[in-house]
Formats: C-alpha cells, structure tokens, sequence
C-alpha cells in the first residue's frame, strides 16, 4: 500500500486541481448526509470513519491511520450524501481533489489503474475480515484480534473509540480488560 500511496500523491500532487489541506483535531472531512466527492489522500494524522445512527449512537467503521486513501463512494459514485463521516482524532494533513478527475488520473494512467486496483482488492479483503469479526466472533474474541493487529493505533485513541469500532458499550470493554487484569494477576 506504501508503493500506492507514494506514487498516487506523486502523481496528484502534479495536478492544478489537487489542494494541499491541513485540519486541526476535531475537524471533520465531510459529514454524515453532506454530499463529498472528493478523494483525499491522508499524508499525516489519524482520522475516523464513523455512522451516526437515527437515536445518535456513534459508530466507527474505520480508522485511517498516518497514511491512506478514503471519501464516500456513495457520493464519488452516485452524488447521494455520504452515509458516514470523516473526522480528525489529531492533526491531519492531506491532498484532496475531486473523484472525477481522479477517475480520469486511472483512465489515463496504466499504472495507476492497477495500483488502484489493488488497492480496492486489499481494501475489499479488509472489509471482509472485519465483517466476518464483527458478525462471528465474541467481543472478547474481537478486542484482542484488534491489539494483536493494532497495538500501536490503540495507544492513539480512546477506550471510547475502541468500543464503538469494536461495536460495543464502554462498560463492556472495561469489563474485559478487568478480567484480562484478574487472569494475570492469578498467573502472576
């Protein structure tokens, strides 16, 4: 992903149409019902990718970590309000241009298209797993596959946060990180 990263930011940045943008923690992308067809390619910082459900509750789909690739492909693809919203947990810095004049990068870039590809080929494997995680293994199940493959993210957000990615309640994720403290006191 690092070789898509360097050469799409390489090959935007080259653009009159690509913005360089910086955005302070708290700011958001795009909201949740707004419609946002840009492509924004993160260059520091860490955002999250959240659903806000009809009663409020938050939930996060997604965190984007230091570098990556992320916008509403309801809105890229169809011009409808983008079902999620993008928000900055630190400050981010990123270049943004609009989707279809990235569309027309791939059109004309061999090599972009394929790495585009690719991408779109991790990021359905990606998806995937997650799916699978969420629907058929245990919230206990779930928090340790999550600090096993993201120790160093979880030392960058909140307990909060964790819960609402793991799609569970804060007091459910104090619970298991009590019992996780009572096992190894007992071991100790």
């Amino acid at each position: 992903m690092d070789d898509f990263l360097a050469y799409v930011c390489h090959q935007v940045w080259k653009l009159n149409s690509c913005r360089k943008v910086s955005y302070t923690k708290g700011r958001d992308f795009f909201h949740q019902g707004e419609t946002c067809s840009d492509v924004f390619i993160m260059t520091e910082g860490l955002v999250k990718l959240t659903y806000v459900t009809h009663d409020g509750k938050e939930w996060i789909k997604s965190f984007i970590m230091d570098k990556g690739v992320f916008g509403s492909r309801a809105s890229q693809s169809l011009g409808q309000p983008s079902t999620f919203s993008a928000t900055c947990l630190e400050e981010c810095r990123a270049l943004t241009l609009p989707y279809k004049t990235f569309e027309a990068m791939c059109v004309d870039d061999p090599k972009l298209a394929g790495m585009t590809f690719q991408f779109f080929q991790w990021l359905g494997l990606k998806k995937e797993l997650r799916e699978h995680d969420f629907l058929c293994l245990s919230a206990e199940e779930q928090y340790w596959k999550f600090m096993d493959e993201n120790a160093v993210l979880a030392g960058r957000i909140t307990q909060i946060d964790m819960a609402r990615y793991l799609g569970i309640t804060p007091i459910a994720l104090s619970r298991i990180k009590t019992r996780q403290a009572k096992i190894e006191a007992k071991s100790a």
